[in-house]
């Protein structure tokens, strides 16, 4: 049964320990980021563990170009944050200083407390400096660029990702792990290293199981990734890996497969590799962890508050259209029943002259001139009461399709106001 199904299986802690004394530690490009989101101690513990396993650690080379491709925006991100936190206090020092409302502080007080924000404000600066210095001048990067000179993995070749992404197209609408959940990124642009994108994960997991059949060793994979793609979760709590990419790490590189967040990595580190690693650091870790959960479940939400918000504009705007539509078809068929008048007037008039003409003893040849012109206006009189009827028929339709909009519109206000009242 364990054959079948290892995913479901915990390995014997002293399989574990020979996990941890023989597999190769690969390292997704989360990993490498989040050390310029930890202070200055988290980030040194956490180098100073991987160059303890540097003869075992590997890192993709779709993990090390997603790196590069995101540490300059990541830097940025640090500095915008230090920005937030001095108008921060720029904006709570001003409000205090206002003595005419409340809160109400002494001047005394508030001459104390200046003094702190002050120089609050200038190390925010200074430690700002750091991060605006890394641009050019990176440590975090060279130290990664040491730990892993020559544990970098080769690049695919064109042909090899484009059957990847054919491959993937498929795993990603059966929902196979891992990656699927990124299916949503767009894969429209001509771009081919755009088209790529959407096939980052998946493109890293093939990596990881050619080289683990290279080396034909086991792979601690380290990822701070969270998404449900990569991870087993129930009740909110996450199991372990996905027991499908267990399986499936098993049956092609014949060999053990296990995968930790950097919290869960260094707390074995220091169980299976006698090392020293505080729990302040390993909270601090965490606690960047739940930072960057916050800001993924912020980010959902505000795509799925623009993708509603949108929904709602493109309801709007077709109701908008149909209430044109319900006025076109309404002077449509104004104008075709005035015809229809018209007509029927002038085939009345046609039919009463024929019968005078036809009330003469003597043959009349304007009869015949008449027939033909009665002839056309019955021919159009038709045409026109079936355009009406056609014109109505699509009234008709356009009404029920309005309805069926002001309903559904009703139905997603009632939804937003609901949402609104449990955010309250």
């Amino acid at each position: 049964m364990k054959d079948l199904f290892p995913g479901h299986f915990k390995e014997s802690e002293r399989r574990l320990r020979e996990v941890w004394d023989t597999s190769l530690f690969v390292f997704d490009a989360n990993i490498l980021l989040n050390l310029y989101r930890y202070s200055d101690t988290t980030r040194s513990e956490f180098l100073r563990i991987l160059e303890k396993i540097k003869s075992r650690v590997w890192l993709p080379h779709r993990a090390a170009d997603e790196y590069f491709n995101n540490r300059l925006s990541v830097i940025d991100q640090q500095e915008k944050s230090y920005d937030d936190t001095t108008k921060l206090i720029a904006s709570l020092k001003s409000d205090l200083e206002n003595a005419r409302q409340h809160p109400f502080v002494s001047s005394d007080t508030m001459n104390k407390v200046g003094l702190v924000f002050d120089e609050l404000c200038e190390e925010l600066k200074n430690n700002k400096s750091v991060h605006t210095e890394r641009i050019s001048n990176d440590e975090i990067k060279e130290a990664i660029a040491s730990i892993f000179e020559g544990r970098v993995g080769a690049p695919y070749e064109k042909e090899k990702l484009l059957e990847l992404i054919t491959d993937g197209e498929e795993r990603y609408k059966q929902k196979i792990p891992p990656g699927f959940k990124d299916g949503s990124k767009s894969s429209d642009s001509e771009v081919f290293v755009e088209k790529c994108r959407r096939y980052g994960d998946l493109i890293v997991w093939f990596q990881v199981i050619d080289k683990a059949i290279e080396s034909g060793k086991g792979i601690v994979l380290v990822t701070d990734d969270k998404k449900e793609d990569w991870w087993e979760r129930f009740k909110g709590k996450t199991v372990g890996p996905r027991p499908e990419l267990v399986k499936e790490f098993k049956d092609k590189a014949k060999n053990t497969f296990h995968m930790y967040q950097a919290d869960r990595f260094l707390e074995l580190a220091r169980e299976n590799l006698d090392e020293k690693v505080s729990d302040e650091v390993v909270e601090e870790i965490r606690e960047v962890k739940r930072r960057d959960k916050l800001a993924y479940r912020r980010m959902k939400e505000m795509e799925y508050l623009k993708r509603r918000k949108l929904e709602m504009s493109h309801l709007f705007q077709e109701l908008e259209h149909g209430k044109h539509r319900m006025m076109a078809y309404e002077e449509e068929r104004h104008k075709l029943n005035q015809r229809m008048q018209e007509l029927e007037s002038m085939r009345s008039d046609m039919r009463q002259h024929r019968e005078l003409l036809l009330g003469g003893d003597i043959e009349n040849p304007e009869i015949e001139p008449i027939m033909h012109h009665y002839a056309a206006f019955s021919e159009e009189y038709a045409q026109v009461r079936h355009n009406l009827e056609n014109s109505s028929m699509k009234q008709k339709e356009m009404k029920m399709h309005m309805m069926e909009l002001e309903k559904e519109v009703a139905h997603r206000m009632k939804i937003i106001e609901q949402e609104n009242s449990a955010d309250s």
